[in-house]
């Protein structure tokens, strides 16, 4: 069985072996042009540089050339480098003459002894003035404290005691006022002023609750409403006031009554107290008339025991001022020695301060001395450091002049321009075959799906064109293989072709539309079909 549309055939495989081989030579190629472009000759104001190949391993060979002018200069330093050579050659010769004999210093000696500049002669002794003295404290006598005090009369007889057996707690003033039986102030008897006009307010306000009930309801207003509810909230305010001032009230008509009968009360407890406090005045005037006896007894035990003890201190004053009089003499002698030895240790001081001072003048002057001999002995040093450098210089010249010829200038030889290479990217030849490959195995997978989708397509139709009752298709496009084998009665032609898988034998739509338009249908798809009913009717 034959299909409408012809399978694609695949690609041809790439031959990647010449592709490489194509890659190879392009390479190679490609590497020639490069070494020809990196080593172009070159010519300069100092000379020319140019640049050959081998013919067979194509290896490049570099030749400089210099100008005339530049060659003379490069021959004249080549002569003078030469000349220097022989020079050192020879002072080679006279700086090994020197080397081998060992360097000795013919000056005066670098170092220089320090003269002696003796010790420090005439210093006084400092301890041949004497030492400073003092004086015993107990040369001149102690004071003593012989006096005696007198014992004085400390003893009273016993004139009694004062009288405390009075308890002030016996005459306590009572602190416990009773008023557990205080009255309630009754309005009525068992009822508070508050009970009484609440109990008075309650059925006035019951009434006027009712009255707004029944005037809400009469205005049409049921409980649960808006306004309803706001008007009894608005009584029930009203009546909160009023039941609060009821209260208020009460409290303080209870309150004033309770004040009442408390003052009552206080007032006859004070009473009583009034009466004890008066009997406790009298019992302790008694009691202080007792203790005052007593006190005057015992001031007169005082006072004469007093008049004894001052005609003791009186004679005891006595005795203190005579020992007082007799230890200030003692001071007095002691004062006057110690002066004494303050002058002869000032002396003493004195003599010392002026052995000192000469000390130091001595030894001023012989650090004078000292700092003399050492300037001389630096001057000596100064001047043999100076022979010894000369010498060293004189022993150095030589080799210096060496290091001279020998560091004279060297050759320069003249630098080309450098050249920039270009490089050159080898042609991609082997990609590009791979490349080709893959578009082309690309393009016929891209037409294996056309196909597929294709092949499937005439399937769907065929089935399609099988359910159709009205006609069937006949559309050139879907045919393939076509055989004309006659002529229609309206005059077009009888083919024979594959449509759908099969072969089949029919009329080509786009011809029975030109002579039966009314015979050929559009089917969703985009094909056309024939109604063979209408043509061969």
């Amino acid at each position: 069985m034959s299909f409408l549309c012809p399978q694609p055939s695949a690609p041809a495989t790439p031959d990647y072996a010449a592709a490489a081989t194509a890659q190879g030579a392009a390479n190679k190629e490609t590497a020639l042009l490069q070494g020809y472009l990196n080593n172009p000759n070159v010519s300069g104001p100092l000379g020319g540089q140019t640049v050959t190949f081998d013919p067979i391993t194509n290896q490049p060979t570099i030749t400089q050339n210099l100008t005339k002018t530049a060659q003379n200069t490069l021959d004249a330093q080549q002569r003078v480098q030469q000349g220097l050579a022989s020079l050192g050659e020879t002072g080679l010769t006279t700086a090994s003459d020197i080397i081998a004999k060992p360097f000795k210093y013919t000056g005066p000696s670098t170092i220089t002894a320090l003269p002696d500049s003796g010790k420090i002669t005439g210093a006084p002794n400092l301890f041949s003035y004497g030492t400073a003295s003092s004086i015993a404290g107990d040369k001149f006598g102690s004071a003593t404290g012989g006096v005696t005090a007198p014992t004085l009369q400390k003893t009273i007889e016993n004139i009694g005691k004062i009288n405390n057996d009075l308890k002030a707690t016996d005459y306590l003033a009572s602190n416990k006022l009773d008023v557990s039986k205080l009255p309630t102030m009754p309005v009525n008897v068992g009822t508070t002023g508050q009970q009484a006009i609440l109990a008075r307010l309650a059925p006035q306000l019951e009434r006027q609750q009712k009255f707004t009930a029944q005037n809400l309801a009469n205005q049409g207003l049921v409980a649960g409403g808006e306004a309803y509810k706001n008007a009894m909230l608005d009584q029930s305010q009203q009546q909160n006031d009023l039941l609060t001032q009821a209260a208020l009230q009460g409290i303080n008509l209870d309150t004033a009554a309770n004040q009442q009968a408390f003052n009552q009360a206080l007032a006859s407890g004070q009473y009583g107290n009034t009466g004890t406090q008066q009997n406790f005045g009298n019992a302790l005037a008694t009691q202080q008339a007792q203790n005052a006896a007593q006190g005057q007894g015992f001031n007169q035990q005082l006072q004469s025991g007093q008049f004894g003890n001052e005609a003791q201190l009186a004679s005891f004053g006595a005795n203190l001022q005579n020992q007082q009089a007799a230890n200030q003499a003692i001071a007095q002698n002691f004062g006057q020695g110690m002066a004494a030895s303050n002058a002869a240790n000032a002396a003493i001081q004195q003599n010392q301060n002026a052995a000192q001072l000469q000390q130091q003048l001595a030894n001023a002057a012989q650090l004078q001395q000292y700092n003399e001999n050492l300037g001389g002995a630096q001057f000596g040093n100064n001047a043999a450091n100076q022979s010894l450098q000369t010498q060293l210089a004189l022993r150095n010249q030589p080799l210096n002049e060496i290091t001279g010829l020998m560091s004279g200038s060297q050759l320069q030889m003249p630098q080309f321009q450098g050249y920039s290479p270009t490089n050159i990217t080898p042609a991609p030849i082997f990609a590009g075959q791979q490349a080709q490959g893959a578009a082309d195995m690309q393009r016929y997978g891209i037409q294996q799906s056309g196909a597929n989708a294709t092949t499937s397509g005439l399937f769907s139709l065929a089935g399609a064109a099988a359910g159709a009752p009205t006609g069937s298709f006949s559309d050139r496009k879907l045919k393939s293989n076509i055989e004309r084998i006659g002529t229609h009665k309206l005059g077009i032609g009888l083919y024979e072709y594959d449509i759908l898988g099969e072969r089949q034998q029919g009329v080509m739509a786009d011809e029975v539309e030109k002579v039966m338009p009314e015979a050929v249908l559009m089917h969703p798809s985009g094909y056309k079909m024939v109604n063979y009913s209408l043509l061969n009717g």
